[in-house]
């Protein structure tokens, strides 16, 4: 895969440990992370910028890293996936600002990335090309 080389393996598997958490796949009406491929994907946008596979892996790792700088004693990809989406909720309901920034912004890069897929577009019945909808009897609103 070309992905792999891009990052290696470890990488790439943090990357979609936190898509997955995230993203979660397998509902029945809405695909997730791992069901739209969205690292692969995302790895492609950015794949032509030596710069931006820099910093994914740097983002990566971090996350990867972060239970060891708070006493966790493992890293994040040796959570079980409860432990890794409870980590995240421990962050996101923090008191401190930091880390509630960091987990918005990792939000924010995967739904960027999940959101801007026809798949998706399709399941939440965006249509391109149009910014109003059609009211019956008037214009548009």
């Amino acid at each position: 895969m070309a992905s792999e080389k891009k990052l290696g393996n470890r990488t790439l598997k943090i990357l979609e440990d936190l898509a997955e958490r995230i993203i979660p796949s397998g509902g029945p009406d809405y695909p997730g992370a791992r069901d739209t491929a969205l690292v692969e994907r995302m790895l492609e946008r950015f794949g032509e910028f030596p710069i931006a596979v820099t910093g994914l892996k740097l983002f990566a790792w971090s996350w990867e890293l972060a239970p060891l700088w708070f006493f966790k004693f493992r890293l994040f990809t040796w959570m079980s996936p409860e432990q890794q989406t409870a980590f995240l909720e421990s962050w996101e309901q923090s008191r401190l600002m930091l880390r509630r920034w960091t987990v918005l912004l990792t939000k924010g890069v995967f739904m960027a990335a999940f959101y801007n897929q026809p798949l998706v577009w399709e399941k939440i019945r965006y249509q391109t090309g149009k910014c109003y909808r059609v009211v019956k009897g008037g214009e548009g609103k």
